[in-house]
């Protein structure tokens, strides 16, 4: 029996003093086997071990990771993981070793930190248990991969950032492109014509009926915290955009 769950949910968090990535971790029961997509970043660590940990897990228990794309926010918590099988393109391990310069959401550290673990390169149609595989879906990075699965009748998509939110749909974009706009156009055309219910990689879970969203669980709000035990305080605010601006910069490309 085939069951999906969110460990930890996307958001999309942008401050003046930088972006906040908080990436959606998913997993997956099939079976026997157990199956992580996404690890996040460092600063979710203790979330992702107190979240498995609800779900009576220790990282030890989890039989496979698939890492959609080998950005910060998605993979830094992989070296906790290491009795599993850490799937990923080769395409995109290869560009972790040598990232272009100004490439910032990807560095060198990436793959060294994979080199200790039990990597595995998959890609389009491969086979992670039956019921469950590997679509290629480039553009946000040159070897981004999702994952797809039927669960309840209804052909699912863990998305990563090739649509990281549900706005992609409409814009028929994600909003972050680093390697190239054509095929990133041509994942989310792909992504939406192959499922009806969605895991991006920066936004609640969804369901699509033609172009109409339907978001499926998760929380909707998002607390800020800081302290003024010091005597100062920053002023919080915060502005909400009906539309997210594009940043298209092929960096990977160099």
């Amino acid at each position: 029996m085939a069951k999906l769950e969110v460990l930890t949910y996307g958001f999309t968090l942008m401050t003046n003093q930088g972006s906040v990535g908080y990436s959606t971790n998913s997993l997956l029961s099939y079976g026997n086997q157990t199956i992580l997509v996404d690890t996040g970043p460092p600063s979710r660590r203790g979330l992702l071990v107190e979240s498995l940990k609800e779900h009576g897990m220790t990282p030890a228990d989890v039989d496979i990771v698939i890492l959609t794309h080998l950005h910060w926010d998605h993979c830094l918590n992989t070296d906790l993981f290491k009795n599993s099988r850490i799937l990923v393109h080769p395409v995109e391990l290869d560009y972790a070793r040598n990232p272009n310069p100004g490439d910032h959401a990807c560095a060198t550290y990436v793959a060294d930190m994979l080199a200790r673990l039990k990597v595995e390169p998959v890609s389009e149609g491969d086979a992670v248990v039956d019921g469950l595989t590997i679509m290629d879906t480039p553009g946000h990075t040159k070897g981004h991969i999702s994952v797809q699965a039927e669960l309840d009748g209804e052909k699912t998509l863990i998305a990563g950032d090739a649509l990281p939110d549900g706005g992609a749909v409409e814009r028929g974009l994600p909003y972050n492109i680093f390697w190239d706009m054509n095929d990133a156009r041509d994942s989310v055309e792909k992504m939406v014509e192959s499922s009806t219910v969605f895991y991006p990689g920066h936004d609640l879970p969804f369901k699509l009926n033609g172009k109409e969203i339907s978001y499926l669980d998760g929380p909707t709000n998002l607390e800020i915290i800081t302290t003024n035990q010091g005597g100062q305080a920053p002023t919080i605010s915060c502005t909400v955009h009906e539309v997210r601006e594009g940043n298209h910069n092929p960096v990977q490309k160099g």
